[in-house]
């Protein structure tokens, strides 16, 4: 899911600033870190948390149909 908020830059001190909306903020004390890619500047947590992890199983549970996909294994040479 994907939330758009908008806001403005500023300037803090010799930097560029830019004030996160509450709603997507992180809790205080985390360390960030920013990247470019082109014209997109990407904001993100140093550390993974498992925050993360239990968003991506509750996404693959959504699209899981329950069926275990089974797979030709070659036989190995015995020596």
């Amino acid at each position: 899911m994907r939330t758009v908020f908008h806001t403005r830059q500023f300037k803090a001190g010799n930097s560029q600033a830019v004030r996160l909306p509450s709603k997507v903020a992180y809790p205080p004390e985390t360390e960030l870190t920013i990247s470019r890619i082109g014209e997109k500047i990407i904001i993100e947590p140093a550390a993974e948390t498992l925050d993360g992890f239990v968003d991506f199983l509750c996404t693959v549970g959504e699209r899981h149909d329950g069926q275990r996909v089974e797979m030709d294994v070659p036989e190995r040479d015995q020596e």
